[in-house]
């Protein structure tokens, strides 16, 4: 029997790396390029990574 690739079940184990992936893109461009607004966006970008780090361990804990 062969099986077949369920890309629901790819696309739901990727969909979180890869949005972090995008909004730590955005954040360390706006960090560098940027001034101003550029700065809030930047550092509301790059903590994303930290708030899934913080929402996986509350998750864990329950």
């Amino acid at each position: 029997m062969s099986r077949k690739p369920h890309r629901a079940n790819l696309w739901r184990t990727f969909a979180a790396p890869l949005l972090i992936l995008g909004a730590s893109l955005v954040g360390l461009i706006a960090a560098l390029v940027a001034n101003g607004a550029g700065d809030w966006i930047s550092w509301i970008a790059l903590s994303a990574p930290l708030a899934a780090i913080a929402w996986g361990r509350l998750r864990r804990a329950r």
